[in-house]
């Protein structure tokens, strides 16, 4: 009887910390979250600018970015993101779905394709798009990879983006405050 109850008590705490791992490798990132522009870094957008009478270019002021607003509906290793854009008068809103399980999701795009792949990797979530566009010189290739983190209180979200492109690697840091 001792062994039958030592053996039950084994495989409850085997379970118990199944499931504690299950709930650590997603991070919970539902919620409403606000723009931070003050601890984002945006790219700079080289060769644009105005010409002096002398022809040579000066940098022109980068324009202020829109307030952001991300609101987070997840279910699982699914999420609902759904971003609004306002600038003065004018707002705008997009929704996507993200299935975080590491399979592809292909989308036909502007005279191409979108291959998407989201997987949680431990405490962050990884989002991949790959765009293929035909062009007059051949297959143009550009992806993004953005990495979402939460601070250890769950009161910051920042995602780190890489885009690579036939320009060459971009990167950019937004972060969101929980509002």
């Amino acid at each position: 009887m001792r062994r039958l109850q030592r053996t039950i008590g084994m495989m409850a705490l085997l379970l118990l910390g199944i499931g504690v791992a299950a709930a650590q490798a997603e991070p919970q990132f539902a919620g409403s979250w606000v723009l931070d522009r003050s601890q984002s870094q945006f790219p700079q957008h080289e060769g644009r600018g105005h010409r002096t009478p002398d022809a040579q270019v000066q940098p022109q002021q980068p324009p202020q970015p829109p307030q952001v607003t991300l609101v987070v509906a997840q279910q699982g290793n699914t999420l609902k993101v759904t971003r609004t854009f306002a600038q003065g008068s004018r707002q705008r809103s997009m929704t996507d779905t993200i299935v975080a399980d590491g399979s592809d999701q292909t989308q036909q795009g502007y005279r191409g394709n979108v291959v998407t792949r989201s997987v949680f990797e431990g405490d962050r979530l990884v989002v991949t798009h790959t765009r293929t566009k035909k062009t007059d010189q051949g297959d143009q290739t550009m992806s993004r990879q953005s990495v979402w983190t939460l601070s250890p209180d769950g009161r910051v979200l920042t995602i780190d983006t890489t885009m690579h492109g036939p320009r060459g690697e971009r990167a950019m840091k937004t972060v969101y405050q929980r509002s």
